[in-house]
């Protein structure tokens, strides 16, 4: 890995991270907003859906792959990082899961790999985007616990600001924060 300063660091968490969390939270938001209020919102679901998808992926990333090169992982900032796998992780997220069979990879048959019986299971993969979003909140929550001195405001104002905006998403949309 490329040495990467402190300063390259703390902007990674401030803006990148943040970034990140901000999308997924702010997805997951909308995709309860529009399940809710289908008639109010439409379309909306999908979008909601594939935002926090491709956000936890990126996330869940961080949290649990080695990078290359100028990849930026959890270990950069907590380097005895351990946590296993979550199971949502395993389940939906990891290779030739659901939502690399459904979403980051066209295969045959895509109907097939969503996860759950039928189209409207709870095990479903287009259930799966809340869970997504808490479980990477706990994984951030941990990072934030975990992280060395110099970056723990960084990374609790980044969780701080995503959940914020959060809130305030599900405030105009009239609906209780998912979150």
């Amino acid at each position: 890995m490329p040495v990467v300063d402190k300063p390259t660091m703390q902007s990674f968490l401030e803006e990148d991270l943040y970034d990140a969390l901000r999308w997924l939270f702010l997805g997951a938001v909308v995709w309860s907003a529009s399940r809710q209020l289908p008639d109010r919102f439409g379309r909306l679901c999908v979008l909601g859906m594939l935002t926090s998808f491709v956000q936890a992926r990126a996330l869940y990333e961080f949290f649990y792959h080695n990078g290359r090169g100028d990849d930026a992982r959890v270990r950069d900032f907590v380097p005895s990082w351990d946590e296993p796998e979550s199971h949502v992780f395993r389940k939906y997220m990891a290779s030739r899961t659901p939502a690399n069979k459904r979403v980051f990879h066209l295969v045959y048959k895509r109907s097939a790999h969503a996860g759950g019986p039928g189209h409207d299971g709870p095990d479903h993969l287009k259930h799966q985007v809340v869970e997504f979003a808490k479980d990477l909140r706990r994984l951030t929550e941990l990072l934030v616990d975990r992280v060395e001195p110099d970056f723990r405001n960084s990374a609790q104002s980044a969780l701080r600001k995503a959940l914020q905006e959060a809130e305030l998403e599900a405030k105009h949309y009239g609906i209780t924060d998912p979150l």
